[in-house]
């Protein structure tokens, strides 16, 4: 019964442990760094009440690889890049660099009610190619960067089923609200066609928030298969009303006015796996599970006459989780084997719009932008729990 009991524990670890991963931005997809999608990180499922647990959590990702649907652009490594000093072509992929850093809190209320909260902070690179017609033509690869508090987030947890009583399976229920504390119009100095450089609104890929405040519902399940080896699953869904958030992309164009202001997207994500312990004491455990995330080309709610960059990734997310008395560690590894950028409303937008003034359907037009991601992310986590005035007891079943 012991050893069940402390399989339990670990698999609760790989369920929550992921949670402060916040779904991470793929790249030119520009999905937020929110904080805490399922924040309380490792072992929540003990979280008695009255106990609190705090924590971080830090994510990397290079995305470069550029597709328009599934298909990878691949001439975008290779050319349109300039030359180097041997006369090699070289490519002109945008590539983004992502650091994020989240500050996660959680508290118990109830043994099965749960407040969370999580602030992160992010420091993201984007470089990419410039042309320049003056003083002298001439193609070079610069970059410019962003950084700053990122978009917070507060959620409540609830278990449907009484954790002391609930030993082989759970249920979790979540409500959160994301707030709009990450700035959306973050400026930076770049060089321009003419040889001069500027200071310009960033790119919405690398910008720390998306400048709506969205609600979130969130869903976690487990259950015991055989004595050590557990199922699980979580997922949510970020409404986003806000149409757009004022920051513009570009000028706008004839026909298509709005859609060259950034959007406040909708975001989602579903993850399901197995998990089982290693080792003899049963502090070390693995996991392996299927994920996908991404955001729509069209919200739930809300105006829809903005620009955004939307599709979505499919990973096989490799997971290790160690715990040592109220320390718990985390790594958590998704490699990204399907990459698609969907059809956005801009896009759709302008090739109605160029389709209306076309009279044979046979030349109509296709119009489908591209977009940077990257093939893996790195997630690396690490929580802390503890009582005040009392000595925390650990709720094994």
């Amino acid at each position: 019964m012991k050893k069940i009991a402390s399989l339990l524990y670990l698999v609760i670890l790989f369920l929550i442990a992921f949670q402060t991963q916040k779904i991470s931005a793929q790249g030119c997809v520009a999905v937020r760094q929110m904080g805490g999608l399922f924040m309380n990180s490792a072992s929540s499922y003990n979280l008695n009440k009255g106990e609190f647990q705090v924590g971080t959590n830090y994510r990397y990702f290079h995305s470069w690889r550029h597709f328009v649907g599934k298909e990878e652009q691949l001439e975008r490594q290779t050319t349109g890049g300039g030359h180097d000093a041997n006369g090699v072509e070289q490519g002109n992929a945008v590539n983004i660099y992502s650091h994020a850093l989240d500050f996660n809190f959680s508290y118990g209320i109830t043994n099965r009610i749960q407040i969370n909260a999580t602030l992160p902070y992010v420091h993201n690179e984007r470089s990419q190619v410039l042309r320049q017609a003056t003083p002298v033509k001439d193609t070079l690869r610069y970059s410019v960067y962003a950084q700053g508090f990122a978009d917070a987030r507060v959620s409540v947890n609830y278990w449907l089923f009484d954790p002391k009583m609930a030993h082989k399976g759970n249920l979790m229920l979540g409500l959160g609200v994301k707030l709009n504390t990450g700035s959306h119009s973050k400026m930076d100095d770049a060089p321009q066609t003419d040889g001069t450089t500027k200071s310009v609104i960033m790119d919405q890929a690398i910008q720390p928030g998306d400048g709506g405040i969205g609600v979130s519902a969130e869903l976690q399940v487990f259950r015991q298969i055989t004595s050590r080896l557990y199922g699980f699953a979580n997922g949510y869904y970020l409404f986003n009303p806000k149409e757009s958030n004022g920051t513009f992309k570009s000028p706008p164009k004839a026909g298509l006015e709005g859609y060259e202001i950034y959007a406040c997207p909708d975001q989602y994500f579903a993850r399901a796996g197995l998990s089982a312990a290693i080792d003899k004491k049963e502090n070390f455990s693995v996991s392996l599970a299927g994920r996908i995330e991404g955001i729509p080309a069209y919200d739930a709610f809300g105006g829809q006459v903005a620009y955004r960059r939307p599709g979505y990734v499919i990973a096989i997310e490799y997971g290790f989780a160690y715990h040592i008395g109220k320390h718990n560690f985390s790594l958590f590894i998704p490699y990204n084997i399907v990459k698609n950028r969907i059809q956005s409303a801009a896009d759709i937008a302008s090739q109605n719009l160029q389709n209306s003034t076309i009279t044979d359907p046979s030349k109509y037009v296709h119009v489908q932008g591209d977009a940077a991601f990257a093939d893996y992310s790195i997630n690396l986590g690490y929580s802390y729990r503890f009582s005040l005035g009392k000595k925390m007891k650990l709720l094994m079943p």
